[in-house]
This record gives C-alpha cells, sequence and structure tokens, in this order.
C-alpha cells in the first residue's frame, strides 16, 4: 500500500475498519395484511395471542359451501307504462299475491301523480296485477303509473272468514368457493448457511421470516382481488378462490364530500351489523380526514392485534377504517370497501392452515431448501352486507 503522511483519519483505516452494523436487517411494509389479521386473530387475546381464532374454520374439501337466503321481496319496479288505471305490469309478478297492499312511493306521472297512493293487489296474473285504486284516500294520485315507476308491498288485508292466503317461500341459494394452495419456498446451499455474517439473524433465517411475510401478503392479495376459477387442463385440479372485489356487487362511485359519503354509509348499513370495517386507501383516508375529522376516533393499538384503526361514528352504524396498503395504483387507489366481517371466513383444508415444512430439497442436494405452505379460500356470505366505495 502506500505511505501516508499526517494524521490518519477514518479512510485510513481500510479493510481493518470495524463498521457498526445492525445486528437485525429492517423490512418494509411488514403490515399489509389486515384482512388476513383480522380473520384469523378475531376471537383471541389481543396481548397474549391465546384462544380461539373465531373467524377461522376448518373443511374437509377444497371445494366449500355455504347457503344463503333472503326475506321476501317487498319492493318492485312498474315494467311498463299503465293502459288501464286498474292494470298494472310489474318486474316481478311472483313477488305479489291476491290481497297485499301496495304503496307507490315513486311516480314520473305529472297527472294525477299517484306517488302516496294506496292500492290492493285483486288479481295476478304472471307479472299482470289487477288494482284496486286509492284506498283510503279518494283524493289522491289515481294517475296512470309510468314505467321505472316503484310500488312497495306493505302488508296485507283480508276479508273476514276469507280462505287461506298463497303460501310463497323464498328459495335457499347455494354458494361455492374453492381453497387456493399458496407455495412460498426459501433455499440456501450448505456452504452459504454456514457462513457467519454481520447480522444475529442467519442470511437463511431472515430469508425464512422474510418469505412468511410474503406468503400471507399472497394469501391477501387473493382474498382481495381473486377470481373464482377451477383449471382442470393440468394433471390435477388447480383451484382460485374468489376475493371480496369480485363478490361484492354494491359499488357507490364519484364520492367526494361527506353527503356522498353518507350516501355509501346508507348502502354498507342497509344490510347486515350496525357495526362493520372499511378497508380504505390512504388516498380514501385523506378524503375521509378532512370532511370527517370531528368524528374520528382513534382505537388503542393493544385491543387491535397491532392494526391502527379509526373509528368513525354515523347515524347508519360504526364503522371501523383501516389503512389497506394494497390499495394502490388506477385501478384500487381511490377505492375503500365495507365489509360486514360476521358474514367472511377463513376456510382452510384439514392439516393444511399455513405451515413451514422442512427439507424439500431434492435428496442428494448439497443445500436446504423449505417451503410455506397454505390451502385456503374465503368465505363471504350474502354480498348485500358489503359495498365498494370510490372517490373522485
Amino acid at each position: 500500500m502506500p505511505p501516508t503522511n499526517g494524521v490518519r483519519g477514518t479512510d485510513n483505516l481500510g479493510v481493518t475498519r470495524k463498521y457498526d452494523v445492525a445486528d437485525v436487517i429492517s423490512l418494509l411494509d411488514v403490515a399489509r395484511y389486515p384482512l388476513l389479521a383480522i380473520l384469523t386473530n378475531a376471537g383471541k387475546d389481543p396481548v397474549t395471542k391465546e384462544g380461539n381464532a373465531l373467524k377461522k374454520k376448518e373443511t374437509t374439501d377444497p371445494e366449500f359451501k355455504w347457503f344463503e337466503d333472503k326475506f321476501g321481496a317487498r319492493e318492485d319496479i312498474v315494467a311498463a307504462n299503465q293502459a288501464g288505471a286498474t292494470s298494472l305490469v310489474v318486474t316481478n309478478g311472483s313477488y305479489f299475491s291476491i290481497g297485499d297492499v301496495l304503496l307507490c312511493v315513486k311516480s314520473a306521472q305529472a297527472t294525477g301523480n299517484p306517488t302516496g297512493e294506496v292500492m290492493l293487489v285483486t288479481n295476478v296474473n304472471t307479472n299482470t296485477l289487477t288494482v284496486q285504486r286509492q284506498v283510503g284516500d279518494g283524493s289522491l294520485g289515481g294517475g296512470l303509473l309510468q314505467q321505472n315507476d316503484i310500488v312497495w308491498i306493505i302488508g296485507n288485508a283480508n276479508e273476514e272468514g276469507a280462505d287461506i292466503r298463497e303460501i310463497k317461500a323464498t328459495a335457499v341459494a347455494e354458494a361455492i368457493n374453492y381453497c387456493q394452495i399458496f407455495r412460498t419456498t426459501i433455499g440456501i446451499t450448505e456452504t452459504a448457511k454456514n457462513t457467519k455474517g454481520w447480522t444475529k439473524e442467519s442470511d437463511f433465517d431472515y430469508q425464512t421470516r422474510k418469505k412468511g411475510i410474503e406468503h400471507l401478503v399472497d394469501v391477501e392479495r387473493a382474498f382481495m382481488f381473486g377470481k373464482k376459477e377451477l383449471i382442470m387442463s393440468g394433471v390435477h385440479p388447480k383451484r382460485f378462490t374468489a376475493g371480496i372485489f369480485q363478490r361484492i356487487n354494491q359499488v357507490v362511485s364519484n364520492v367526494a364530500t361527506r353527503d356522498d359519503f353518507n350516501g355509501f354509509l346508507r348502502t354498507l348499513f342497509s344490510h347486515g351489523n350496525t357495526e362493520k370495517y372499511l378497508l380504505a386507501s390512504g388516498y380514501v383516508l385523506d378524503k375521509i380526514s378532512g370532511f370527517a375529522h370531528d368524528k374520528l376516533q382513534v382505537l388503542q393499538s393493544d385491543k387491535t392485534f397491532g392494526l391502527a384503526i379509526v373509528k368513525y361514528q354515523s347515524p347508519h352504524g360504526t364503522l371501523n377504517i383501516l389503512k389497506h396498503d394494497l390499495l394502490t395504483g388506477d385501478l384500487y387507489g381511490k377505492s375503500a370497501v365495507g365489509l360486514d366481517m360476521e358474514a367472511l371466513t377463513y376456510r382452510y383444508l384439514t392439516n393444511r392452515d399455513t405451515k413451514l415444512l422442512t427439507n424439500r430439497q431434492t435428496p442428494g442436494e448439497d443445500s436446504t431448501v423449505n417451503e410455506y405452505l397454505t390451502e385456503c379460500g374465503l368465505q363471504m356470505e350474502q354480498p348485500e352486507r358489503h359495498a365498494v366505495v370510490k372517490f373522485t
């Protein structure tokens, strides 16, 4: 090495310099699976993590099913302009029975507007109802109903001594989803495994920790964005689990103000529980904080499994808001999804819940290969209990 003159500084220490190296490698974005965290921890003690996870349920088949039902419909849309005052064509005649009492709640008729008028169904022929008009108030309404007007069934009225009414029942629907196989591998040569580094955690241990987080994030992505499919073109079936965005059919768009947001909450809380969760993008959180900061309350983190939850109290229900880092980009960056957690369940195949399988390398290979494996799917009941909101 060339000689140096004068006082030596740290730049002169060369290869003998012992740098102060942190003994733990920092990982970016470790809390990116809040949905999975809630489903796999709800019911456990937040501090000790002991107890049963109430939102986890075993399935003995990779195709799991559940059943859904609804109450009988009490609203329908007029399918055609009335040709006569007593004949009414509706969209779903099967909703109605003789003796049903109707209320017109919306009409575009200018003359004798029937909004608020009560009618009695006296006959049903497929989608054509025969009705007695202006029940209880002969001065209200009377005009012909128009296509897309809305009527409610507000009960039924029956004559003394009348025969039994027509029996109606809704059909129980079968819903299906699949367990998807998730696999994440970690490998290292035996030479590298036994080479000492600067950190107290060996490279193999660090990669195992890191890949464990990536594995859970992959499951979270499928639970959020996945679409149900069964591919039979290979030697064995390949299954894809349906995520929440595929299942939800209620979407409220162009939200910009508190009034707009309250409109979304009316939709979200129209069915199901009065306390729900909102998984929101950072953009949506900024917007909500801007117009509703006076109604937000931060919950204690030791009660929420380490998740940062903000509670929003509204007249329609209580909303627990969490930031979801996977909601980004042009497609989801201005979106949030409201969920009724009672209707969501993490389903795992028997003996196939997340586990680390060791020594997966081929015999004779001079390396160690481990693998995270999960075979699981999302059971999401009654899509009407959930809703998506999109901000401008």
